[in-house]
């Protein structure tokens, strides 16, 4: 970035100090800063480049010989902080469902929700829902199996699973305007292979890591929320009504369960990662069974903590292999069925006579394929930084 935009670009940075550490925002990125650079943006959004760098040098007693210097490593450190390459998201190929002024709107009055009172009460009602599915094994008491579930039934209860998903979404946004940060839209999208709705919160690192639990568990708060209500309307009702009831309440349930499970970057990783109070957790896994075997074989201490990303690094490998067993093996059932019809017989007959069968090849070859390409991105780009350029 040449110096001609730095005044904009430091008028575009946002400051603050969260749980002791001095945070920047710029263009949806949020990162942590060294305190002199902290410094820096602070006295040049009051004061303008030219007045603020020189005030620094005088604050700092910069020799008149080596200020020129100064100023321009300055500022190229400031230009440092908007990189050629936008960062990459983890979510891919997303659209904007819901955009930011609606949710914003939602979000003012679905807050009030995070009354502690009503917090206890749906809790508590959530609670005895569960145990009812637990203990007495049904919901209601249509069993799904006992009907001919039509067309219009499996549609309305896949209308109330995004339906329940969007307000899990609205939850983290209502989360947001609880805590005193503006939500912004919200959207869909593809995590690895699965398919995610999900709410642009990032301001929430410009809050305390009390304030941002209360953010991350807004989805789940509010998914008890419909839990409780989707119950009440299965208990309320018979026949094909309160079966697509049904079908909503164990998704649910569903999505819940998928939503805390620690190894994907959703709520149960954004928690975790709150709770151990690191930004980044998965990048440190990465490499903490590494270091941790370093230092056992330096016979140097391993704290508790290094010990238990060392421990959640092991689990997201386990997580990881198991998915890619899983992927690697309806790959491979789907492409044997497709060859022995194909050998058998022909081409022809299996695009026609057995479109199901190829349809599930091409599927699941598509899903392995956007499965393994971030991590051999990865692994590649960990090679070429790494290879000596000629």
């Amino acid at each position: 970035m040449s110096t001609l935009d730095i005044p904009a670009l430091v008028s575009q940075v946002q400051l603050q100090v969260v749980d002791g550490a001095f945070q920047a925002e710029l263009n949806g990125r949020h990162f942590k800063i060294q305190p002199r650079l902290h410094e820096t943006l602070t006295v040049l959004k009051q004061e303008g480049v030219d007045a603020g760098c020189e005030r620094l040098m005088d604050r700092w007693g910069v020799a008149p010989a080596g200020r020129d210097a100064f100023k321009a490593d300055l500022l190229a450190r400031i230009a440092g902080l908007a990189p050629e390459r936008p960062s990459r998201n983890y979510i891919h190929t997303s659209i904007t469902v819901l955009p930011a002024t609606l949710v914003q709107r939602l979000a003012a009055r679905l807050a009030g929700l995070f009354a502690a009172p009503l917090v206890w009460a749906v809790s508590l009602l959530t609670v005895l829902v569960l145990a009812d599915l637990f203990v007495f094994h049904q919901v209601g008491g249509t069993q799904l199996r006992s009907l001919d579930l039509t067309a219009l039934d499996l549609l309305m209860g896949y209308a109330c699973i995004v339906a329940v998903l969007l307000f899990h979404e609205l939850g983290h946004a209502a989360g947001m305007r609880h805590v005193g940060q503006p939500p912004q839209e919200i959207g869909f999208g593809f995590y690895l292979i699965f398919p995610v709705f999900f709410a642009n919160v990032s301001n929430a690192w410009l809050v305390d890591r009390k304030s941002r639990f209360v953010v991350n568990l807004g989805g789940i708060y509010f998914q008890m929320l419909a839990t409780v209500v989707l119950y009440a309307g299965i208990a309320l009702t018979s026949g094909h009504t309160q079966a697509w009831l049904t079908l909503a309440f164990k998704s649910n349930l569903a999505t819940a369960i998928f939503v805390l499970i620690p190894f994907i970057r959703n709520d149960g990783y954004w928690l975790l990662a709150d709770f151990l109070g690191l930004h980044d957790l998965y990048q440190r896994a990465g490499g903490m069974c590494w270091i941790v075997f370093q230092r056992l074989r330096a016979r140097l201490p391993v704290t508790g903590t290094e010990w238990f990303i060392a421990g959640y690094a092991v689990c997201n490998y386990v997580f990881l292999a198991f998915v890619s067993w899983g992927l690697l093996k309806s790959t491979y059932i789907s492409f044997n069925r497709s060859f022995d019809i194909a050998s058998a017989q022909s081409l022809e007959i299996l695009a026609i006579d057995h479109p199901r069968t190829l349809f599930s090849s091409a599927v699941s070859l598509i899903l392995l394929f956007f499965f393994a390409r971030p991590f051999l991105m990865r692994a590649y780009s960990h090679v070429k930084s790494r290879t000596p350029s000629p």
